[in-house]
């Protein structure tokens, strides 16, 4: 890859090439795997650390850091093994910095061959250096020689059949006589890549047998049309409260699947617990796919008259039924607030909404999806038809410019007592972490396949097969830090939460992480989970 002295360089696709390991693929690669495959080349040459966070195409141009001296930008093999010790020398002097993640391509389909290629490692090539690195060694000995850093590795192999192919796990017991509390919520994928969403108290007055169940929401309103977001898998974590405040206690996880239901069925005590929502990541993600058309929100009627287009219409009456959380068709104040926090970062207070009853169509106190258009009528009539503002709205609530749900995901739990009548109650929206990471752990844990690297008996690395996802944790019990490089080239017709079939994970000391969860790429056909995890030196 090279460029005139002096000029701007774009790793742009047609650009981007390997020295020493040609891809052979038998398709083209996508948009995603170019962008990931760049975003290697570009790494350490715009960011001082590789932990950095690339959020964005433009910053990718290289122009301001292309120096006149340089000849070209090139891909060299040879090099793996010093770009991987610089890099960790920059890890090393960051302690704030948790996470490693080593470019590599992105996760293919089954279809392309997926032969385990060489990474690849960016070099800047000055013009006295071009002729003294076209005729250095061997490439593979250079690769056999970065492999020897790792000091050991184990590995996981679990061949999973179709979804399809497998009976239903999840059986609804005979609900006649028993009574019911729902809820609704969302999942909302924020810049980052983080995971937010309702959080819930339930209240249980007596022991009880339960059965408990979350699954996507579908909001679709043509007949046998299904909302695109249904594919994305869900948990429910229940956790019960302690008296004495200390963490609340891990009962059980609707961890049975029936189509896009995940259930649990048993008996709990009295007492109040917290539900505790979770996806994967592996089926909502970040959308890279550009939208070439945006939608028209507001139009002005020949009198210049100010109105809402159908097409936004429509997609405010999606949002009014993903923030209905209690399902009874109106808006109440508290479930007003989790959306104004959503989308403003500010609660409307007893004062205003008492204006806003005054001026929008209420029911009850609460506001009605009338009173809920009219609401945003008045903000763009208040912009003078610009609708900045809604699209505001609109992003933080997972649309796009095309008014299509690709960011967010909304949910519905139901819960069914025989005993007595249960009660759920959103408390909060916030970050699925902290708690809920302890939760996955403790639940992998418990059943979960273990492996000791060998020679390092404080690094353990467990493994739990779910039926319709594996997830895995590294258990650091050293009293230092260490860092594991996984490597899933190997696995076929897999996708993972982070988007990288290679990468790397910093693990603090005396503490355990989720390392990644596995799901398959296609559901109708075998998957198969290969993983090496090994000990970066």
């Amino acid at each position: 890859m090279a460029s005139n002295p002096g000029s701007d360089a774009v790793l742009g696709p047609h650009k981007s090439m390997l020295s020493g390991s040609p891809r052979t693929k038998k398709f083209p690669l996508t948009e995603q795997e170019v962008f990931y495959m760049n975003c290697r080349a570009a790494y350490l040459t715009v960011f001082k650390s590789s932990l950095e966070n690339i959020v964005s195409k433009d910053q990718l141009y290289l122009g301001k850091f292309f120096k006149v001296e340089y000849f070209a930008l090139f891909f060299e093999i040879r090099n793996a093994e010093q770009c991987l010790k610089t890099t960790l020398e920059r890890l090393e002097a960051d302690s704030k910095l948790r996470w490693q993640q080593f470019g590599s391509h992105i996760e293919g389909s089954p279809e392309r061959d997926s032969s385990p290629a060489p990474k690849p490692s960016p070099r800047i090539i000055r013009k006295n250096d071009q002729e003294t690195f076209s005729s250095k060694g061997d490439p593979s000995q250079s690769l056999l020689s970065a492999t020897r850093k790792f000091k050991t590795s184990v590995s996981f192999t679990i061949t999973m059949s179709a979804n399809s192919n497998r009976e239903s796990k999840l059986t609804e017991p005979n609900l006649k006589d028993w009574q019911c509390a729902q809820s609704k919520g969302c999942f909302f994928l924020e810049e980052d890549g983080e995971v937010v969403s309702h959080q819930y108290k339930m209240h249980i007055a007596q022991r009880s047998v339960l059965y408990l169940t979350i699954k996507p929401l579908n909001l679709s309103q043509t007949e046998g049309k299904r909302s695109p977001w249904l594919s994305v898998d869900t948990a429910l974590y229940i956790l019960k409260e302690n008296e004495d405040r200390a963490e609340p206690q891990l009962m059980c996880f609707t961890e049975l699947q029936n189509r896009e239901v995940f259930g649990w069925t048993g008996e709990l005590g009295p007492g109040i617990y917290w539900l505790i929502p979770s996806t994967t990541g592996c089926r909502l993600k970040k959308e890279i796919k550009p939208v070439t058309e945006e939608a028209q929100l507001v139009y002005r009627d020949e009198t210049g008259e100010l109105f809402l287009t159908s097409e936004f219409r429509s997609t405010l009456s999606e949002i009014f039924e993903i923030i209905d959380l209690d399902g009874n068709g109106l808006i109440s104040l508290e479930e007003y607030n989790f959306f104004e926090l959503r989308t403003s970062g500010e609660k409307c207070d007893e004062d205003a909404w008492a204006v806003c009853r005054e001026n929008f169509d209420t029911k009850k106190n609460e506001l009605t999806r009338q009173g809920f258009m009219d609401l945003h009528l008045m903000e763009a009539n208040d912009r003078e038809g610009d609708p900045l503002d809604l699209w505001v709205t609109l992003h933080s609530m997972g649309y796009n410019k095309a008014l299509e749900l690709t960011e967010a995901c909304p949910f519905v739990i139901n819960i069914y007592a025989e005993r007595c009548k249960p009660r759920i109650k959103a408390i909060h929206m916030e970050a699925c972490s902290g708690q809920l990471e302890r939760a996955i752990c403790k639940s992998v844990l418990d059943r979960s396949d273990a492996k000791v690297m060998d020679g390092y008996e404080n690094i353990i690395v467990h493994t739990c097969n779910y039926d319709t996802w594996i997830t895995s944790i590294i258990e650091n019990k050293s009293d230092d830090k260490v860092i594991i490089h996984i490597n899933n080239e190997l696995s076929r017709n897999c996708v993972n939460n982070r988007g990288l079939s290679v990468f790397a994970v910093e693990v603090a000391p005396r503490s355990t992480m989720v390392c990644q969860h596995v799901m398959p790429l296609n559901e109708r056909k075998e998957w198969i989970y290969y993983c090496v995890y090994s000990l970066v030196s």
